[in-house]
């Protein structure tokens, strides 16, 4: 399977190891079994919260979106508002490179056919990111 992921910084907040982050996003699609092109997106919140008012009539700023496209040339898109997650990382006790990284997973596992709807998918995300984060509790 190949996989590459294209990643776009853009706006005020500088991303670190953005190079890592999208090294990070292909193992997980690629251990996951997809197969194109990626574009990782690091933009500004404004930009994201007119993505989920267009696409989920939820007119807010949301962490990650990820768009599945699966066309000739490119798979999908994954959208992380970079001032939203510097915001919300001490609530997950993160810094703001783990929380991208968190972000990273979590949008690459939407991509790949996760989602978190009910009880049980979230149990099973939450898990996978785990898994990929290097948080499993074994």
């Amino acid at each position: 399977m190949a996989i590459k992921v294209n990643c776009i910084v853009s706006g005020d907040v500088a991303i670190p190891k953005s190079k890592d982050l999208s090294r990070l996003a292909a193992k997980v699609l690629r251990d996951e079994k997809m197969d194109g092109n990626v574009n990782l997106i690091f933009c500004e919140n404004d930009h994201v919260r007119k993505l989920n008012k267009q696409f989920r009539k939820l007119d807010k700023v949301t962490d990650v979106l990820s768009f599945l496209y699966e066309e000739e040339e490119i798979l999908g898109e994954i959208y992380i508002a970079s001032a939203q997650a510097k915001k919300q990382a001490p609530k997950w006790k993160n810094t703001f490179y783990d929380e991208l990284k968190r972000l990273v997973v979590h949008g690459s596992l939407h991509l790949a056919g996760f989602d978190h709807m009910n009880n049980r998918d979230r149990k099973q995300m939450r898990a996978m990111e785990d898994l990929y984060l290097g948080l499993n509790k074994t």
